[in-house]
């Protein structure tokens, strides 16, 4: 084949030579030159294509890999996860003695994300190298399946496509434990307590501890009046909302439960507690109330006080307007 070609070559320059030549050495010249160039592109084409061939190991591989460079869907799928997994922290991945792949976007996609670079210079789109190289192709698909198979197996297997899972990243996992963590339940109120007292108070056919609950609730309103105008008084509540009232709830709700059992002897003597009791947290909150204020009483009598005093002093009163008002 090659000799005919050499053949025909000669041929064709000894016709030009006949009907360009004329007798003169310029058009001669000419025309070796074309057929010069011509033959001199053709052996650089073939000798790069050598060069890149040239630049890929070669080893031995099973027969699960074919001679045509057709693979299944599941070798290119552990394909991408393999190259998904290196690009991640990495620029670039050796496939050869002076081949590399590189990705020219922001992240790798497929396949068609890469470039292939020989000794750090670009020689042109992965895909373009496929159409223009299809032997050195098949090479890389090689050299990534071994790669593939030895160093990056897949995590998640379905349908027979190999899917990545997604690292959790540790600030990920630090959101996801609080969000496993259990809230805190919100801090009770006055207006809580007298919602729930309230509920459980429809349903207590007894008068007396009804009445006793009318007043609960009343004074739980004054308190919660209270709060707000004297937020410093506020700690003086953590017992009531914490404790007290929790328990006077628990109570309540029990007693309703054994309203169905009111022939028990141990009824009547429940009934007598619980209102006994009632009254006692009721004594308890007109206590409190009065610690949230008593500072304030104080601080206006003395106020009160000074007031009369320096208005006396002055001799702005008269001296009978202190026994007339009942001040002394």
């Amino acid at each position: 084949m090659n000799n005919r070609g050499n053949g025909n070559s000669f041929f064709w320059l000894f016709v030009l030579l006949i009907m360009f030549g004329g007798g003169t050495v310029v058009p001669l010249l000419f025309v070796l030159g074309i057929v010069l160039a011509i033959t001199f592109a053709a052996v650089n084409s073939n000798r790069r294509q050598e060069s890149i061939s040239s630049g890929f190991r070669r080893p031995s591989y099973g027969s699960t890999v074919s001679s045509r460079g057709r693979y299944s869907a599941s070798q290119m799928a552990r394909i991408n996860v393999y190259l998904r997994n290196w690009f991640r922290t990495r620029k670039s991945l050796p496939v050869g003695q002076s081949v590399s792949l590189r990705v020219h976007g922001e992240r790798y996609a497929s396949l068609a994300s890469l470039d292939v670079y020989r000794n750090g210079t670009y020689i042109s789109s992965l895909s373009e190298f496929g159409r223009r190289y299809p032997e050195s192709y098949d090479e890389i698909l090689k050299e990534l399946i071994r790669l593939a198979e030895n160093r990056g197996e897949p995590e998640v297997v379905y349908e027979g496509e190999y899917v990545e899972a997604e690292p959790v990243r540790p600030k990920e996992k630090k959101e996801q434990k609080k969000q496993e963590t259990p809230s805190q339940a919100p801090k009770k109120s006055a207006q809580y307590f007298v919602d729930t007292i309230n509920s459980l108070n429809n349903s207590i056919p007894d008068e007396d501890i009804s009445n006793g609950l009318y007043e609960t609730c009343a004074l739980l309103k004054q308190i919660q009046q209270l709060e707000q105008r004297f937020p410093d008084s506020r700690g003086k509540l953590d017992k009531l909302y914490e404790y007290y009232l929790p328990i006077l709830t628990r109570i309540l709700a029990q007693y309703d439960n054994l309203q169905a059992a009111k022939t028990d002897p141990s009824y009547e003597e429940t009934r007598v507690k619980l209102n006994r009791t009632i009254k006692l947290i009721n004594d308890a909150m007109k206590t409190i109330i009065s610690s949230m204020t008593d500072q304030d009483f104080m601080n206006l009598a003395a106020d009160i006080s000074t007031l009369e005093a320096v208005l006396q002093k002055d001799g702005l009163t008269s001296e009978g307007t202190f026994q007339e008002s009942g001040l002394e």
